[in-house]
């Protein structure tokens, strides 16, 4: 098992997309998962879960007395840039407020739990535009989605130099694959192209600006990262984690669009382009491949294809 000791581990935000995947990751791994979720788990999941909001201080301290983790994942909060765009104030309250709450929690009540805080590459902005993003990067935001993100790590850092807790954070580059929800651009386009064979919708599918380049790792991968992250990385410290190879949203779109079992023409429309859309998102791996000797190993043609087959089988 970890280096760390850890056996019961907590997940905040369970319910979401990566929360199901590192749920399964960890628990095939031998840990006992508890799962804290606001939402509904529309999936069985191998997990203790329990109801909670990351904004009630009392809840999660109440949760954290009771069960008692060795480890925290802290996955919970408004994870879309759109999102955070309509709804500032409530992306703040969830993200920072929410991430505060559990660091203070933890420090009642668990002092010695690691944390490790889930984090974005969205903090970075439109820093050094055209390099990899190092963890030494100044950080940027350009969306009230990075700058509550931000927020939060600066939040785990006070915490770690404070008081001492186990705080390690983690800015997981783009990631994608079977589950995630169609708010997002791969799987919006995969739920179209399914939708296009059933004959169910027209075969053109209008997208914003699909000339933007982003590092795309499988989630898979990326959970793998996190159970790493937990045995290996020491606290205090900041990783990038990330394929390092950055993927034309237009040429994933594409591969999409050749698997599927129909004509599809995909256009670009002014009218879906973001204002503040970062041209190109990528970063250095370096420092949390030295640590943990993590590597992405799924290629994105078959996180595609299996993202296409998950809408398939829905």
């Amino acid at each position: 098992m970890s280096c760390f000791g850890v056996r019961r581990v907590l997940i905040t935000g369970i319910e979401g997309f990566v929360g199901g995947h590192l749920c399964r990751q960890l628990a095939g791994a031998g840990h006992r998962i508890i799962g804290l979720h606001w939402a509904d788990v529309t999936t069985p999941l191998p997990a203790e879960l329990i109801h909670g909001d990351v904004r009630n201080f009392a809840g999660l301290k109440a949760t954290l007395e009771q069960t008692r983790p060795d480890a925290i994942i802290h996955l919970a909060g408004v994870t879309s840039v759109v999102t955070s765009e309509a709804h500032a104030l409530t992306t703040c309250q969830v993200n920072v407020l929410g991430t505060v709450n559990l660091l203070e929690a933890a420090r009642q009540s668990v002092p010695n739990c690691r944390i490790l805080l889930i984090s974005s590459a969205d903090v970075y902005g439109r820093a050094n535009i055209g390099k990899p993003l190092s963890e030494e990067t100044p950080p940027q935001p350009v969306s009230p989605y990075a700058l509550s993100k931000l927020m939060a790590d600066e939040a785990g850092r006070f915490y770690q130099r404070a008081f001492g807790m186990d705080v390690v954070i983690l800015r997981p580059f783009s990631h994608t694959g079977p589950g995630q929800a169609a708010t997002f651009v791969f799987p919006s386009v995969a739920q179209r192209i399914v939708a296009i064979e059933r004959g169910k919708a027209e075969p053109v599918i209008e997208l914003g600006n699909i000339e933007v380049r982003r590092d795309y790792t499988d989630v898979r991968d990326i959970v793998r990262a996190y159970e790493l992250a937990l045995e290996r990385c020491p606290q205090g410290e900041t990783y990038n984690v990330t394929s390092g190879r950055p993927l034309m949203i237009k040429e994933g779109v594409e591969i999409l669009a050749n698997l599927g079992r129909v004509k599809v023409t995909i256009t670009s429309t002014s009218a879906k382009r973001r204002e503040r859309d970062i041209p190109l998102l990528t970063g250095d791996p370096t420092k949390f491949g030295t640590a943990t000797g993590w590597k992405p190993k799924i290629p994105i043609e078959t996180t595609l294809a299996d993202l296409l087959e998950y809408y398939r089988n829905r």
